[in-house]
This record gives C-alpha cells, sequence and structure tokens, in this order.
C-alpha cells in the first residue's frame, strides 16, 4: 500500500469512526468532553460532513488517488479547512469543554492527516492522447 492510498485510508476510516459519533450520539461525547448539551446540532452536521466528505469521500479516493484526484482534492480542503477551524477555535476557546484533551487531541490528529494530505497529493498525469497530437 503506497503512502497516499495509507493517508486516505486513515483519513477515511478515522473520519467515519468520529462522525458516526457525532452524528448518532453527540451528547455522549458532550459528556464526555465535560462540555454542556445546550447546542449539539452543529455538532451532528459536523458529523453528517465527516461521514460524507472525509469518510467516504476518502476511502472512494483511496481506491485510486491519481484517477480521483479531483474527489481527492475536495477531501483534503475539507480536512484542511475542518482542521483550520477546530485550531481557531482551540486558539480562541470557544468550547463550553472543559476537558481539554477531547479537543486538542482530535486537533493534533487532524492537523497530522491534513498535513499528510497536502504533501502527498497525487501528481497530474498528462493525457498521452494530447502528446500524440490526437488531440488539442
Amino acid at each position: 500500500m503506497d503512502k497516499t492510498v495509507l493517508i486516505l485510508t486513515i483519513c477515511g476510516w478515522s473520519s467515519i469512526a468520529m462522525g458516526m459519533t457525532f452524528f448518532l450520539i453527540p451528547e455522549w461525547y458532550v459528556e464526555l468532553e465535560g462540555a454542556n448539551t445546550e447546542n449539539i446540532a452543529w455538532l451532528r452536521n459536523l458529523g453528517a460532513a465527516l461521514i460524507a466528505v472525509n469518510g467516504i469521500g476518502a476511502l472512494l479516493a483511496a481506491k485510486d488517488p491519481v484517477a480521483e484526484r479531483n474527489l481527492y482534492d475536495v477531501v483534503m480542503l475539507a480536512s484542511v479547512l475542518e482542521t483550520f477551524a477546530l485550531g481557531w477555535s482551540t486558539v480562541t476557546w470557544e468550547f463550553s469543554a472543559t476537558k481539554e484533551v477531547f479537543i486538542t487531541g482530535p486537533l493534533v490528529f487532524a492537523a497530522l492527516v491534513s498535513i499528510a494530505l497536502v504533501v502527498l497529493r497525487p501528481k497530474t498525469v498528462k493525457n498521452n492522447f494530447h502528446s500524440l497530437g490526437f488531440f488539442p
């Protein structure tokens, strides 16, 4: 398994795991991190996005990262933006959580995955038909 497929697989399954937790049992996670359960709709919505884009999208892109480069780029962009948002919210501490490890732990993991997705982004492959003069 090459490194790009490995990082997509890690991204996919970890996103599905966290996404399912946020989507199906957000109250449990909020209680685990010591936060209030007043408004957890945002967590359920994040869970849905994690499952669909970062989870299923990454696993589909892992089948052939070069052929699925557009999907790879969507997964990478979502991961980078979500990591940036989590980092921003952590620096300004926009959380009601009292157990920081449940915020900072996922942030470190997300940052490592996002960096790996950027570094291991597949290179473009030129279409041989263009170089042979079959198409303009």
